[in-house]
Protein backbone atom coordinates (compact mmCIF):
# COMPACT_ATOMS: atom_id res chain seq x y z
CA UNK A 1 0.00 0.00 0.00
CA UNK A 2 1.45 3.36 -0.99
CA UNK A 3 1.10 6.62 0.90
CA UNK A 4 -1.23 8.12 -1.73
CA UNK A 5 -3.82 5.40 -1.11
CA UNK A 6 -6.39 6.11 1.62
CA UNK A 7 -6.04 3.69 4.51
CA UNK A 8 -9.82 3.60 5.04
CA UNK A 9 -8.84 0.66 6.87
CA UNK A 10 -8.40 -1.25 3.68
CA UNK A 11 -4.79 -2.28 4.08
CA UNK A 12 -5.46 -4.75 6.89
CA UNK A 13 -8.81 -5.80 5.43
CA UNK A 14 -6.69 -7.29 2.67
CA UNK A 15 -5.66 -9.94 5.20
CA UNK A 16 -9.14 -11.39 4.74
CA UNK A 17 -8.39 -12.19 1.13
CA UNK A 18 -5.35 -14.38 1.54
CA UNK A 19 -5.85 -17.94 0.38
CA UNK A 20 -6.15 -19.33 3.92
CA UNK A 21 -8.74 -16.85 5.16
CA UNK A 22 -10.67 -17.09 1.91
CA UNK A 23 -11.01 -20.84 2.23
CA UNK A 24 -12.03 -20.63 5.89
CA UNK A 25 -14.88 -18.25 5.17
CA UNK A 26 -16.09 -20.04 2.05
CA UNK A 27 -16.15 -23.36 3.90
CA UNK A 28 -18.60 -21.77 6.36
CA UNK A 29 -20.95 -20.10 3.88
CA UNK A 30 -20.98 -22.23 0.74
CA UNK A 31 -22.79 -25.31 2.14
CA UNK A 32 -25.68 -23.00 3.03
CA UNK A 33 -25.82 -21.13 -0.29
CA UNK A 34 -25.00 -23.73 -2.95
CA UNK A 35 -28.67 -24.68 -3.30
CA UNK A 36 -29.31 -21.17 -4.63
CA UNK A 37 -26.63 -21.24 -7.33
CA UNK A 38 -26.38 -23.28 -10.52
CA UNK A 39 -23.86 -23.16 -13.40
CA UNK A 40 -24.56 -20.34 -15.81
CA UNK A 41 -26.43 -18.17 -13.29
CA UNK A 42 -25.90 -14.44 -13.51
CA UNK A 43 -24.73 -13.19 -10.11
CA UNK A 44 -23.95 -9.78 -8.63
CA UNK A 45 -21.59 -9.55 -5.64
CA UNK A 46 -22.25 -6.19 -3.99
CA UNK A 47 -19.56 -4.57 -1.82
CA UNK A 48 -17.27 -7.35 -3.06
CA UNK A 49 -14.04 -6.07 -1.49
CA UNK A 50 -11.01 -7.78 -3.01
CA UNK A 51 -13.22 -10.28 -4.79
CA UNK A 52 -12.60 -13.51 -2.91
CA UNK A 53 -16.26 -14.57 -2.94
CA UNK A 54 -16.72 -13.24 -6.47
CA UNK A 55 -13.94 -15.40 -7.85
CA UNK A 56 -15.08 -18.45 -5.91
CA UNK A 57 -18.61 -18.15 -7.31
CA UNK A 58 -17.20 -17.88 -10.81
CA UNK A 59 -15.36 -21.14 -10.16
CA UNK A 60 -18.78 -22.67 -9.40
CA UNK A 61 -20.01 -21.63 -12.84
CA UNK A 62 -21.48 -18.17 -12.20
CA UNK A 63 -21.35 -15.33 -14.69
CA UNK A 64 -20.50 -12.66 -12.16
CA UNK A 65 -19.93 -8.98 -11.53
CA UNK A 66 -18.28 -7.63 -8.36
CA UNK A 67 -18.90 -4.03 -7.32
CA UNK A 68 -17.12 -2.03 -4.60
CA UNK A 69 -16.43 1.66 -4.02
CA UNK A 70 -12.86 1.07 -2.74
CA UNK A 71 -10.26 1.52 -5.52
CA UNK A 72 -7.54 -0.36 -3.62
CA UNK A 73 -9.66 -3.47 -3.10
CA UNK A 74 -10.93 -3.47 -6.69
CA UNK A 75 -7.30 -3.27 -7.83
CA UNK A 76 -6.51 -6.35 -5.72
CA UNK A 77 -9.54 -8.14 -7.18
CA UNK A 78 -8.57 -7.37 -10.77
CA UNK A 79 -4.98 -8.46 -10.18
CA UNK A 80 -6.15 -11.77 -8.70
CA UNK A 81 -8.58 -12.27 -11.59
CA UNK A 82 -5.73 -11.86 -14.08
CA UNK A 83 -3.62 -14.39 -12.17
CA UNK A 84 -6.47 -16.90 -12.28
CA UNK A 85 -7.53 -16.22 -15.83
CA UNK A 86 -10.97 -15.35 -14.45
CA UNK A 87 -13.66 -13.53 -16.42
CA UNK A 88 -15.32 -11.82 -13.45
CA UNK A 89 -16.11 -8.17 -14.13
CA UNK A 90 -14.91 -5.97 -11.27
CA UNK A 91 -16.38 -2.47 -11.15
CA UNK A 92 -15.22 0.36 -8.92
CA UNK A 93 -18.45 2.20 -8.10
CA UNK A 94 -20.81 3.16 -5.31
CA UNK A 95 -23.32 0.33 -5.15
CA UNK A 96 -26.31 2.64 -4.71
CA UNK A 97 -25.42 4.53 -7.88
CA UNK A 98 -24.49 1.63 -10.14
CA UNK A 99 -27.18 0.70 -12.71
CA UNK A 100 -27.71 -3.02 -12.15
CA UNK A 101 -30.71 -3.10 -14.48
CA UNK A 102 -34.03 -4.91 -14.05
CA UNK A 103 -34.79 -8.61 -13.95
CA UNK A 104 -31.25 -9.62 -14.91
CA UNK A 105 -29.74 -11.62 -12.06
CA UNK A 106 -30.40 -15.11 -10.71
CA UNK A 107 -28.63 -14.33 -7.42
CA UNK A 108 -27.37 -11.25 -5.62
CA UNK A 109 -25.05 -11.53 -2.61
CA UNK A 110 -23.60 -9.07 -0.12
CA UNK A 111 -21.02 -10.31 2.38
CA UNK A 112 -18.62 -8.77 4.87
CA UNK A 113 -21.10 -6.81 7.00
CA UNK A 114 -21.11 -4.14 4.28
CA UNK A 115 -24.58 -2.90 5.20
CA UNK A 116 -23.07 -0.95 8.09
CA UNK A 117 -22.05 1.66 5.49
CA UNK A 118 -25.72 2.44 4.76
CA UNK A 119 -27.78 4.80 6.93
CA UNK A 120 -31.13 3.13 7.61
CA UNK A 121 -32.98 5.36 5.16
CA UNK A 122 -30.50 4.40 2.41
CA UNK A 123 -31.00 0.70 3.08
CA UNK A 124 -34.43 0.92 1.47
CA UNK A 125 -32.79 2.18 -1.72
CA UNK A 126 -30.30 -0.69 -1.50
CA UNK A 127 -33.13 -3.20 -0.98
CA UNK A 128 -35.08 -1.88 -3.96
CA UNK A 129 -31.97 -1.88 -6.16
CA UNK A 130 -31.47 -5.57 -5.40
CA UNK A 131 -35.17 -6.35 -5.86
CA UNK A 132 -35.31 -4.71 -9.28
CA UNK A 133 -32.10 -6.39 -10.44
CA UNK A 134 -33.31 -9.91 -9.63
CA UNK A 135 -35.46 -12.14 -11.78
CA UNK A 136 -38.75 -13.25 -10.17
CA UNK A 137 -38.16 -16.24 -7.89
CA UNK A 138 -34.46 -15.44 -7.53
CA UNK A 139 -32.54 -15.04 -4.28
CA UNK A 140 -30.69 -12.44 -2.26
CA UNK A 141 -28.13 -13.52 0.36
CA UNK A 142 -27.02 -10.98 2.98
CA UNK A 143 -24.35 -11.56 5.62
CA UNK A 144 -24.02 -9.25 8.61
CA UNK A 145 -22.80 -8.97 12.20
CA UNK A 146 -25.28 -8.11 14.94
CA UNK A 147 -24.80 -4.37 15.32
CA UNK A 148 -25.29 -4.14 19.07
CA UNK A 149 -22.71 -6.84 19.66
CA UNK A 150 -20.32 -5.10 17.25
CA UNK A 151 -20.60 -1.78 19.11
CA UNK A 152 -19.83 -3.55 22.38
CA UNK A 153 -16.76 -5.22 20.87
CA UNK A 154 -15.46 -2.09 19.12
CA UNK A 155 -15.96 0.20 22.11
CA UNK A 156 -14.13 -1.85 24.72
CA UNK A 157 -11.23 -1.45 24.86
CA UNK A 158 -11.61 2.04 23.43
CA UNK A 159 -8.33 1.88 21.53
CA UNK A 160 -6.46 -1.10 20.06
CA UNK A 161 -3.63 -1.70 17.60
CA UNK A 162 -4.42 -3.86 14.56
CA UNK A 163 -1.69 -5.62 12.58
CA UNK A 164 -2.12 -4.95 8.87
CA UNK A 165 -0.53 -6.51 5.82
CA UNK A 166 2.62 -4.40 6.11
CA UNK A 167 1.82 -1.90 8.86
CA UNK A 168 0.05 -1.30 12.15
CA UNK A 169 -3.16 0.67 12.54
CA UNK A 170 -4.59 2.20 15.71
CA UNK A 171 -8.35 1.71 15.89
CA UNK A 172 -10.11 4.11 18.29
CA UNK A 173 -13.78 4.14 19.21
CA UNK A 174 -15.08 7.73 19.25
CA UNK A 175 -18.78 7.64 20.12
CA UNK A 176 -22.14 5.99 19.64
CA UNK A 177 -25.14 8.15 18.72
CA UNK A 178 -28.42 6.44 19.70
CA UNK A 179 -30.45 9.04 17.78
CA UNK A 180 -29.07 7.76 14.45
CA UNK A 181 -27.95 4.27 15.57
CA UNK A 182 -24.49 5.17 14.32
CA UNK A 183 -21.04 4.93 15.83
CA UNK A 184 -17.82 6.65 14.82
CA UNK A 185 -14.38 5.09 14.60
CA UNK A 186 -10.97 6.63 13.94
CA UNK A 187 -8.13 4.71 12.30
CA UNK A 188 -4.53 5.94 12.39
CA UNK A 189 -1.66 4.54 10.35
CA UNK A 190 1.27 4.35 12.79
CA UNK A 191 4.07 4.71 10.25
CA UNK A 192 2.59 7.69 8.35
CA UNK A 193 0.29 9.14 11.04
CA UNK A 194 -2.47 9.27 8.42
CA UNK A 195 -5.92 9.19 10.00
CA UNK A 196 -9.34 8.20 8.72
CA UNK A 197 -12.67 8.65 10.50
CA UNK A 198 -15.66 6.57 9.51
CA UNK A 199 -19.27 6.17 10.56
CA UNK A 200 -20.99 2.78 10.72
CA UNK A 201 -24.68 2.08 11.28
CA UNK A 202 -26.16 -0.48 13.65
CA UNK A 203 -28.23 -3.26 12.07
CA UNK A 204 -29.75 -6.23 13.86
CA UNK A 205 -31.57 -9.20 12.39
CA UNK A 206 -35.15 -8.18 13.26
CA UNK A 207 -34.62 -4.69 11.78
CA UNK A 208 -33.15 -6.10 8.57
CA UNK A 209 -36.02 -8.53 8.14
CA UNK A 210 -38.58 -5.81 8.87
CA UNK A 211 -37.08 -3.64 6.13
CA UNK A 212 -36.65 -6.51 3.69
CA UNK A 213 -40.03 -8.21 4.04
CA UNK A 214 -41.90 -5.31 2.46
CA UNK A 215 -40.60 -6.64 -0.86
CA UNK A 216 -38.93 -10.00 -0.29
CA UNK A 217 -39.99 -13.24 1.31
CA UNK A 218 -37.66 -14.28 4.12
CA UNK A 219 -36.53 -17.92 3.82
CA UNK A 220 -34.14 -18.48 6.70
CA UNK A 221 -31.18 -17.19 8.67
CA UNK A 222 -27.95 -19.13 9.27
CA UNK A 223 -25.72 -18.38 12.23
CA UNK A 224 -22.03 -18.41 11.38
CA UNK A 225 -19.17 -18.00 13.87
CA UNK A 226 -19.44 -14.23 14.27
CA UNK A 227 -22.19 -13.26 11.88
CA UNK A 228 -25.54 -14.19 10.38
CA UNK A 229 -26.51 -14.97 6.80
CA UNK A 230 -30.09 -14.25 5.73
CA UNK A 231 -31.62 -15.70 2.58
CA UNK A 232 -34.53 -13.99 0.79
CA UNK A 233 -36.50 -14.72 -2.37
CA UNK A 234 -38.03 -12.19 -4.74
CA UNK A 235 -41.78 -12.72 -4.72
Amino acid sequence: MTQDQPIAPFDWFANQFTSRRREEFIEKIYPHMKAYLKPGDRVADLCCGAGSITLFLEEQGAQIIGIDFAPYLITLAREEAVKRGAKANFVQATVLKYPLGEGIYDLVVCFGNAITDFPHQSFLQFRDLVFNALKPGSHFILEYIDGLNRVAIMSEPKEVIEQGVDSQIVRRFIEYDPATSAYKMEYRHLSTNETYECTEYVYIGPLIRLLMEARFEFIRTIRLDYSFMDIYIKR
